[in-house]
């Protein structure tokens, strides 16, 4: 057992995945940036889950892989297994895996791959982080809250923990270095929950204008997440998510980034502070 010394980063220019590259070069580990559009540079690859034939140049020569799926695809786990059984067999050690803390093992979407890396990986972690901050920011709600001042939710009066992608991207880094491997699933929050309502606040507060919460029932939100373009299948699945979180279930905190990367998770205030200018009209 040992760290990896060459990674593949696969959606290696979105949120978490860009970090993830910043965070391998601070520690002199070699990394290549897989995407379907990826930097023209000699650590760039094109890469697309559903192209089987760009996974093999992809491969050659690396013993880690970050894993990010395909986006808006409900089952992903038939075109990642097979993906993760060919790099085994090109020699792959260590995968990191970016799941959901709501998505537990052998759970829907991506419980399916978490129990594949379980079973066949020879070394894996699997990072179950809460909802992003980046959501109110580079997604949906960041869209809803320019244009219509508003942010939509099914989550009712719940709170959630929060959490940032350079947080996210630090764990993933200390799982893909570290000399022994997890071997496990660990679920990542910021420091402090909180509610949609107390989000709104926060932001109001930071775009210096009212910004409100709108309550929705599950379906009523998969409508208007179609609407930003959303496969209408992988919109139900996170309306459900969000309606179940209503119950309280992304409440709690942990402290495991503070514990794997020896410095706290930042707070959903101290982001809002630096990125206020995504809220500009």
């Amino acid at each position: 057992m040992a760290a990896a010394t060459k990674v593949l980063v696969t959606g290696g220019t979105g949120k978490t995945g860009r970090n993830v590259v910043e965070g391998l070069r601070e520690r002199g580990v070699a990394c290549r940036i897989a995407a379907r559009k990826p930097p023209q540079t000699d650590t760039g690859v094109q890469f697309d889950w559903m192209d089987e034939s760009s996974f093999d140049a992809a491969l050659t020569d690396v013993d880690g892989v970050y894993l990010v799926a395909p986006v808006g695809v409900p089952d992903p786990l038939p075109v990642m297994s097979t993906f993760i059984n060919r790099a085994v067999d090109k020699g792959v050690r260590r995968f990191v895996l970016l799941s959901s803390s709501a998505i537990p093992i052998d759970g829907p979407v991506l419980g399916g791959v978490h129990r594949f890396l379980a079973d066949n990986a020879p070394e894996w972690a699997v990072m179950r982080p809460s909802w992003f901050f980046q959501n109110f920011t580079e997604a949906h709600h960041a869209e809803t809250i320019r244009r219509e001042n508003s942010l939509y939710s099914a989550t009712g009066d719940a709170a959630i923990a929060f959490i940032g992608a350079a947080d996210i991207a630090k764990i993933a880094v200390a799982c893909l270095c570290a000399d022994q491997p997890l071997n496990d699933g660990v679920i990542l929050t910021g420091p402090a929950s909180h509610s949609y309502d107390e989000v709104a606040g926060i932001i109001s507060a930071q775009a210096g204008r009212q910004i409100r919460h709108v309550r929705l029932a599950p379906q009523d939100l998969a409508r208007k997440f179609t609407e930003f373009g959303l496969d209408e299948g992988y919109a139900q699945i996170l309306a459900q998510l969000d309606g179940f979180l209503a119950g309280g279930s992304e409440a709690r905190t942990t402290d495991a980034v503070e514990k794997l990367t020896g410095r706290p998770a930042q707070s959903f205030s101290s982001f809002a502070a630096a990125h206020k200018a995504s809220w500009k009209q």
